[in-house]
């Protein structure tokens, strides 16, 4: 296990679901919903994981993951955060509290996988319209030809 997945084992213990080194600097590591802003702040200010990379998500049919990514300025080191959700609930607290960087990303995984973050500052769809209808990336998705309206039938 790496320095960084040790540290955070120790800090946090069972929180930790699990540690992955997926090698070329990147440590993977799984935790639970309810810990994910502490990790989250302890990863910033304690171990200098300033820079936030991206958030996404994958939808497996029964479970949502949510990933995020974030590096530090002082290595090549690349934390990936992990945290796996009930699909039908699909929500988490939002990271972007802690790196606001996280802002849009979060936005695109809400508008496209359809997880609801907690605590974000501005949810609302970023890609889709405000009327789209689903989420397009979750694995049941069905796609309906959108009805599109003129400015003038809104009148």
């Amino acid at each position: 296990m790496s320095q960084i997945g040790e540290k955070l084992q120790a800090e946090f213990g069972d929180a930790i679901v699990g540690v992955e080194d997926r090698g070329e600097a990147r440590i993977e590591i799984k935790v639970t919903a309810e810990k994910i802003v502490e990790v989250a702040e302890f990863s910033k200010h304690e171990m200098g994981f300033t820079i936030p990379n991206m958030c996404t998500g994958v939808d497996y049919k029964d479970k949502m993951d949510v990933i995020w990514h974030i590096s530090t300025p002082d290595s090549a080191d690349i934390l990936v955060l992990k945290v796996e959700i009930d699909r039908d609930e699909c929500v988490v607290d939002s990271l972007t509290p802690v790196w606001i960087g996280m802002d849009w990303h979060e936005r695109e995984t809400y508008d496209l996988l359809g997880v609801n973050f907690t605590n974000h500052p501005d949810l609302r769809r970023l890609l889709m319209p405000e009327n789209w209808e689903g989420h397009p990336l979750r694995e049941d998705y069905v796609y309906r030809k959108p009805v599109y309206r003129k400015p003038e039938d809104f009148e």
